[in-house]
């Protein structure tokens, strides 16, 4: 958005832009996504049918630490080390500039960026916590809405061909953050409103994707919508680098889910972890319900 910058907290980030999207093209996901597939039917493979299951930490979690590793060209070996150094730079996401967690955080992601700095992948270190930690909860958030939307699950199965516009209507409608903040870099008039140069603004994602304007019966949820401009990972210079990825990543992992399982329900109580800009499922128990052979069929326009 013109005149708005977004606020963070090193400089010079937006440097790397290029860098990082090439590193991450739909060419370069594309390589991995044989890969990817395949470890998403294994990890399916696994998961029991008629009792309730944790979709984040008994599929999500796990397997998004294994696209991490291979997106950022890191050596597996290092997968526990990873995975605890990744989820204490997410730990502190919403804890005040004061808790304890944030000191933990720096610190856990320098040691990141020391292990993963010889991968030669630009800014390896946010985009392993990306994929490793934010990445399973956009999962969680799509999965939620399909369980409670089963006539949906049902659709996806019937119609793998939906899944990547149904990526972007499951971020429109159950998209993980709720704002971000930019700052003003000059004065400008937005929608009637003059905000002044400096001034920071709040704004709201979740709010712009429920846009009745934009998104015709915004609170339903239709995989069959095209859900174009929704802005769960931002719009322009300051969206989601790693978009691609993310993307492709959540189709992958989301087709796998329904073409193994021909209907789910919601298992038990939803665990959930909020702050003012997000929220999300810690813990989403389901039950899986007529499982079938692995078969996946992803559209080949992802």
């Amino acid at each position: 958005m013109a005149g708005l910058t977004e606020e963070r907290d090193e400089s010079g980030k937006l440097n790397a832009r290029g860098e990082i999207q090439e590193a991450f093209s739909f060419l370069n996901v594309r390589t991995w996504q044989e890969t990817m597939e395949a470890s998403a039917r294994h990890a399916v493979d696994h998961l029991p049918a008629g009792v309730p299951v944790d979709l984040v930490s008994q599929y999500a979690q796990p397997w998004c630490l294994e696209v991490a590793i291979l997106a950022t060209r890191t050596d597996a070996g290092d997968r526990d080390r990873l995975s605890q150094l990744s989820a204490q730079a997410f730990a502190a996401t919403g804890e005040p500039d004061d808790s304890p967690l944030q000191s933990e955080a720096t610190a856990a992601s320098a040691e990141l960026q020391r292990i993963l700095g010889k991968g030669g992948v630009p800014m390896a270190e946010p985009a392993f916590v990306g994929t490793a930690q934010t990445l399973p909860r956009l999962l969680a958030s799509g999965w939620l809405a399909l369980l409670e939307h089963p006539a949906e699950w049902a659709r996806l199965r019937a119609h793998p061909e939906l899944m990547p516009g149904a990526i972007e209507e499951l971020q429109r409608y159950a998209g993980p953050v709720r704002s971000v903040v930019r700052r003003a870099r000059a004065s400008l008039d937005l929608g009637g409103v003059r905000i002044p140069a400096g001034d920071r603004v709040l704004l709201m994602l979740a709010a712009a994707n429920r846009d009745p304007a934009q998104f015709p019966d915004p609170d339903r949820l239709d995989v069959t919508r095209r859900a174009t401009g929704q802005v769960a990972l931002g719009m322009g210079r300051n969206s989601c680098a790693g978009g691609t990825l993310i993307r492709i990543s959540a189709a992958v992992a989301t087709d796998a889910l329904v073409a193994k399982f021909r209907a789910a329900e919601l298992g038990g109580a939803v665990e959930w972890r909020s702050g003012s800009r997000f929220a999300w499922p810690a813990v989403l128990p389901a039950t899986l319900r007529g499982r079938c052979s692995s078969g996946l069929v992803i559209a080949q326009n992802l």
